[in-house]
């Protein structure tokens, strides 16, 4: 006799237990959302998923139900395991059995395609004899560790191939302390040593000036102390004497990290390298001079053009002459750019502005000629070459350039062109009827090319699917039993015919019914083996080859994935349909030693299974799946 009080007493303390289960879930379930975890429960006997958390299958961008389904196997578990990380992930998997525990870190590709960096830690379960009967694992996600790691790594290595290719460097200083906070490898390459032996050395900032020529040091150390002042911007240029002897000049820009009150805390900078800019500024010096002698041999002219005010600063007197005018003179008429571009001709107006404003936007050398019209009226042919020279902010701020007068070139070059043009007029005359005969023939050999290779391809695949005709299906059977004579391998072929097509076919219409042979085409084709063959050999007639097989296990997973896929849904615009497969299965020498008797021992499995219920598969000789 049931005790009522008792009832009464235990049913409240169960409802409070499972309560506090239900509590302690759903803090489970809150806690693997925040930290982006999952467990799992994997049966070793069944190689399947057992049970799993919400946050795992999301994980896998799939609902727990999907992942179940999916995870119904070690194989379609395996399928999410990035190929890369197949082998390690096998390695750690033995690593569990032998050890009973494991931490591996491998990719998975989700449902939805993208690639995720997974952390799992398993155990093993063992039952009371002590086998393991299967294993309690926790995932993690840590995609985004992995890329913010990745991304510091690129951005740190980006750093230091951007010092090494510009010859740059940059440091953090504290004023209040008077040291160097950091300095990097670029700066002390520069200096000629290495940053920590930069940082242990340089300690004051006296140690800092003493490296600089002291030609130079009082300004820097003057520049210096106005930048602590005013907190402002400051670009210095000027010359150190490395370790090693050698001078080198620098460009430094500093800026100020202050305090609520103006005061300057601390000082970022950057420092480059300028010695070969130094040296190519004096070689354009020599180079002036150099010009100044040529322009006197060859009737030259040269100048320099300040682009910020756009007025000329220097000009040649060989310049002023090719103008018709002295050098006063030419100045005195030359007051903006408009004055500059006056003189040229019409119809070289525009294109000589766009190349003039294209060098000054971008300080490339300029090459150009046109046409001018001198104070005397006379036209004369210039060529103009001209060199960007940049400020110390590195921007364009002068141009150098050379003048030509190539008059008598171009006139020269007009007699020759039009003597040329003449010729080239009577070979065209000539050669057009032979050009155009020639053009037809081609295109005859191209279309009879093309129809060729149409009709090659069409005699040995099928036009609906693409795939091998019953012809080149034969062909590489006969390779395929070839082959597995001399290496003395099984080989099978399947006989696979389509349930229902023509009842999908007459309900509607053959366009529908190609569009779905052409569905079920690739299907068949993503199910088998790269090295295997299929091909159709009419209506929703399949044959499908398979060489190099260990054992008939293979030909029975092929099989049987095929059956699953192919009958899943196909959907075709607005609707839907189902169909399946029977499929019988032949295996060279046991079925049959040529190819026909092969493909009719499969042809005979498959009318057994039609006759057995259809969508399933058997094999010749009367043993069936």
């Amino acid at each position: 006799m049931n005790n009522p009080k008792l009832t009464f007493d235990v049913e409240p303390a169960l409802e409070a237990e499972l309560a506090r289960f239900r509590d302690q879930q759903a803090l489970l379930d809150r806690t693997e959302l925040i930290a982006h975890i999952g467990h799992y429960e994997w049966s070793y006997q069944l190689e399947c998923l057992l049970a799993c958390s919400e946050e795992y299958a999301r994980i896998h961008d799939m609902s727990v139900k999907q992942v179940l389904r999916a995870h119904g196997s070690l194989a379609g578990f395996m399928r999410q395991v990035h190929p890369d990380d197949v082998e390690s992930f096998e390695q750690a998997s033995e690593t569990l059995r032998r050890e009973h525990a494991v931490d591996r870190v491998y990719r998975l590709r989700c449902a939805s395609g993208e690639i995720r960096h997974i952390r799992e830690c398993a155990v093993e379960v063992i039952d009371d004899q002590g086998v393991a009967i299967g294993a309690f694992g926790i995932l993690q996600d840590i995609s985004d560790t992995v890329r913010y790691e990745r991304d510091l790594e690129y951005r740190d290595e980006l750093a230091r191939q951007s010092e090494a290719l510009t010859d740059i460097g940059h440091f953090i200083y504290d004023e209040e302390n008077q040291r160097y906070v950091y300095v990097s490898d670029g700066l002390a390459r520069i200096y000629g040593t290495s940053a920590e032996a930069y940082m242990r050395d340089v300690s004051s900032s006296e140690d800092d000036l003493a490296d600089i020529l002291p030609e130079d040091r009082e300004r820097v150390a003057e520049a210096y102390r106005a930048y602590i002042d005013d907190g402002e911007d400051c670009v210095l240029e000027f010359r150190i004497r490395r370790d090693d002897g050698s001078v080198r000049w620098l460009r430094e820009l500093t800026c100020a990290k202050k305090k609520r009150d103006g005061r300057v805390i601390q000082t970022l900078g950057v420092i480059q390298d300028i010695t070969p800019q130094k040296i190519i500024e004096q070689e354009l010096l020599y180079k002036d001079e150099l010009a100044s002698q040529a322009e006197a041999i060859t009737e030259i002219g040269h100048f320099i053009f300040d682009q910020v005010s756009e007025t000329y600063a220097y000009l040649s007197p060989g310049f002023a002459r090719i103008h018709g005018l002295s050098v006063e003179e030419y100045k005195s008429t030359v007051n903006s750019r408009n004055d500059d571009i006056d003189d040229l001709h019409a119809e070289d107006y525009e294109r000589v502005l766009e190349a003039y404003d294209q060098h000054r936007r971008t300080g490339e050398d300029l090459n150009i000629e046109y046409r001018i019209y001198r104070s005397d009226g006379a036209i004369r042919w210039i060529r103009e070459q001209v060199t960007s020279v940049p400020g110390p902010g590195g921007e364009p701020r002068e141009s150098i350039g050379v003048i030509q007068d190539i008059t008598e070139q171009k006139n020269t070059e007009k007699h020759l062109r039009e003597a040329r043009d003449s010729l080239e007029q009577m070979v065209k005359n000539r050669t057009r009827k032979l050009a155009e005969t020639v053009g037809q023939l081609q295109a005859e050999i191209k279309e009879r090319e093309k129809i060729s290779a149409e009709l090659a391809f069409l005699a040995n695949h099928d036009a609906l699917t693409g795939l091998p005709s019953l012809r080149l299906c034969k062909d590489r059977l006969d390779h395929s039993l070839a082959e597995a004579r001399r290496k003395r391998q099984l080989s099978s072929v399947m006989f696979l015919d389509l349930d229902g097509f023509k009842e999908v076919n007459d309900a509607h219409g053959h366009e529908f019914g190609d569009r779905v042979l052409k569905t079920i085409s690739e299907r068949i084709t993503e199910e088998i083996r790269e090295t295997d063959t299929v091909a159709r050999i009419g209506g929703d007639e399949f044959v499908i080859i398979s060489s190099g097989l260990p054992d008939r296990s293979i030909a029975e997973r092929i099989a049987s994935s095929l059956i699953r896929h192919i009958s899943r849904p196909l959907r075709i615009e607005a609707d839907e349909v189902t169909v399946s497969a029977s499929i019988g299965i032949a295996f060279y020498p046991g079925d049959g030693r040529t190819a026909e008797e092969l493909i009719r021992s499969a042809d005979q499995a498959m009318y057994r299974v039609k006759h057995r219920g259809k969508n399933n598969f058997g094999f010749a000789g009367g043993h069936e799946s």
